[in-house]
């Protein structure tokens, strides 16, 4: 992290994104503001088809991933096959608009939307693109609240990191990623649980297999972790009953961390609650450098040597806590997380 009071571009990079920083908006988002919707309706239909098509991929995805920055929009624009070079001028028509805000982060709240040069500007939707969304998306029941945009930045690292991992797989699957659902929620029995992603990849003879992603990071770990897989993520990973409802074939649990040190730690706690080696791990340097050529990791529990001599209750005691005070190794797998998943 940078020794500046906000976060900057090159941090941003980095996903070097510390918590409690708060989000400064260029904007109060404001119903009363918005412009009324058959105006907004009227003025994008006279738009030019590229304008049209920019701004509902960009709306689009924001809906679905909360923020996302200007390289990550870009890239994202390219995947679709369209040229990013337009993208400033229709964002300035959608902030001018209210379909979208931007916000950086800063240790503490200034008095004024005042960015400086170099720090990492997010995009998030606001209330003008219900009335796009809603007219001209493949959904017509889209909704937002002011809240859905406000987020420590602590969860702005996740879901950027979410967004990053996306672009990734995308600009690798192409037709083969069937869907990807970003902050996939799950129910069962009184239980609740946000995942970062869900996703579903077709192998080459068409059978779709899927993923649940889980952006854990530094500042999860152990605690936070620790108590999302007691409370609730090992009741849904290990009962074919809870995640049966949701999935035909039990998914593969893919786990983004930003280094390897927290892919260990987490792969760790993963399999002593769940007892489960279905699932991977990969980090954030490994994702930046495209998923073509990544290591995914797969965890190797700690195997104890055999006992020798006479097996009685003390040795077998001593071998249990031996085996619980060693963790297992990381193995790097092939790049297709179809591979051996």
């Amino acid at each position: 992290m940078s020794e500046k009071n906000y976060v900057t571009m090159a941090d941003g990079e980095r996903l070097n994104i510390e918590p409690y920083f708060q989000q400064c908006f260029e904007h109060e988002s404001s119903q009363p503001k918005t412009m009324p919707e058959y105006t907004l309706v009227k003025a994008f239909i006279k738009l030019s088809d590229y304008d049209r098509q920019v701004t509902m991929e960009v709306l689009k995805m924001l809906s679905q991933f909360t923020f996302a920055t200007r390289k990550q929009l870009e890239r994202l624009l390219t995947a679709k096959g369209l040229d990013p070079s337009g993208l400033e001028g229709d964002i300035e028509l959608m902030m001018e608009n209210r379909q979208m805000n931007c916000f950086y982060l800063s240790r503490e709240a200034p008095v004024e939307y005042d960015p400086p040069e170099d720090a990492l500007l997010i995009y998030c939707m606001d209330f003008g693109a219900l009335a796009l969304l809603n007219h001209f998306s493949n959904s017509d029941s889209v909704t937002w609240f002011t809240t859905d945009a406000v987020r420590g930045s602590e969860l702005v690292q996740k879901y950027l990191s979410t967004v990053e991992f996306y672009l990734a797989l995308a600009e690798v699957q192409g037709p083969a990623l069937r869907y990807f659902k970003p902050t996939f929620d799950v129910a069962f029995g009184h239980r609740e649980i946000r995942f970062s992603a869900a996703f579903e990849i077709t192998d080459g003879n068409g059978v779709g297999h899927a993923f649940l992603l889980e952006s854990v990071r530094g500042f999860d770990l152990p605690l936070n972790w620790r108590d999302k897989l007691d409370k609730k993520l090992v009741h849904f990973a290990v009962q074919p009953r809870n995640w049966g409802r949701y999935f035909l074939e039990e998914p593969v649990f893919l786990l983004l961390v930003e280094d390897e040190k927290d892919a260990l730690e987490a792969a760790e706690l993963f399999y002593r609650r769940t007892e489960k080696n279905n699932f991977r791990l990969i980090t954030d340097e490994q994702v930046r450098q495209g998923l073509a050529k990544a290591r995914f990791l797969k965890y190797i529990p700690y195997q104890p040597a055999p006992i020798a001599g006479e097996v009685t209750e003390e040795v077998k005691a001593k071998a249990d806590l031996d085996a619980m005070s060693h963790a297992g190794t990381l193995q790097p797998v092939r790049a297709s997380l179809l591979s051996g998943a």
